[in-house]
């Protein structure tokens, strides 16, 4: 793609009025919705929503977050182009980002008639566009992704202080993930941002690993979400369920982990069954697929010509 597209006057979000997206906005933009697609058609996972079934949820299905992607996809592009034009400290990115991040989530709803598909994967992707903006026009070479994650816990330097640890407790409007925080501590996809992503760095390298054994990409993501469901505090289980349910999720996920015939026809059955114990039981592990799409996003973003399906 060899021009510029611009956002006239008309947008109603002000820092995209004028904007100008080039080219690697564009190519960084793409990357995440690869990322966002491929998590979503990745099948079997247990819980969620994917090409058989919709999982632990009842107002949703694959169909939905086809639209809800398509709905939001053109914003990552915005978010890259921000990083690129931006000129200050990685810590003022974040307001900005959260503004356009609302504008993202009006798409979204309207997309899928008010339901909330990817709330919490338009916060990460846009964090993970907006570090890879942010590099491709300050440093040289590849991509990696250790700096496209050392940007992110720049940009999100303080988030768990401000928004976890000093909000108003006797807000109306508060999130599931921040109830739990309220009754656990436990800090959610903040804190996993500001310490720049460690969970799916290392779903990251499980499906890289993968990729290099010549394994199904897709088997390899499904290993990768079940190490994430292995070591994630999912607030999405938690705000459900509580810590007994979590450790039960934990303790079934690490024998398929762990099991001899890992990737075969017969392990895959394995998953397939974990996933009508987890629809029975409506567990949804929706963290954990927030943070393999992040991995992913790093694998398009690093490694773009290794993919296999």
């Amino acid at each position: 793609m060899s021009e510029r597209i611009t956002y006239d006057n008309t947008v109603r979000n002000k820092y995209m009025k004028g904007m100008l997206i080039q080219p690697t906005a564009f190519k960084i933009g793409t990357a995440i919705t690869k990322a966002i697609l491929l998590e979503a058609i990745c099948t079997p996972k247990p819980g969620l929503v994917d090409r058989y079934n919709s999982g632990a949820h009842k107002d949703m299905d694959i169909s939905t977050f086809m639209l809800s992607t398509a709905s939001i996809s053109h914003f990552m592009a915005v978010v890259a182009q921000l990083a690129i034009d931006h000129r200050g400290d990685l810590d003022d990115l974040l307001p900005k980002l959260r503004s356009i991040g609302l504008s993202a989530e009006e798409e979204m709803f309207l997309a899928t008639g008010n339901i909330n598909t990817q709330k919490g994967l338009i916060f990460s992707g846009m964090l993970i566009a907006t570090a890879a903006g942010y590099i491709s026009m300050r440093e040289t070479g590849d991509l990696k992704a250790a700096r496209i994650l050392a940007i992110v816990q720049g940009i999100t330097k303080g988030i768990v202080q401000r928004e976890l640890i000093q909000m108003d407790k006797n807000e109306s409007k508060i999130s599931a993930g921040e109830f739990v925080f309220l009754d656990t501590g436990i800090t959610g996809i903040r804190g996993e941002a500001e310490k720049g992503f460690p969970h799916a760095d290392a779903a990251y390298q499980v499906i890289t690993k993968a990729i290099a054994s010549e394994i199904p990409m897709e088997r390899g993501m499904i290993m990768a979400l079940l190490f994430l469901m292995t070591r994630v505090d999912d607030t999405n289980i938690l705000a459900r369920h509580g810590t007994d349910t979590l450790t039960w999720v934990r303790n079934e996920a690490n024998k398929l982990l762990l099991s001899e015939d890992a990737y075969s026809d017969t392990w895959l059955e394995r998953v397939n069954e974990l996933d009508q114990e987890f629809i029975s039981q409506n567990i949804s592990p929706g963290g954990c697929a927030d943070l393999l799409a992040v991995a992913l996003m790093l694998h398009f973003l690093t490694e773009p010509d290794k993919s296999r399906r």
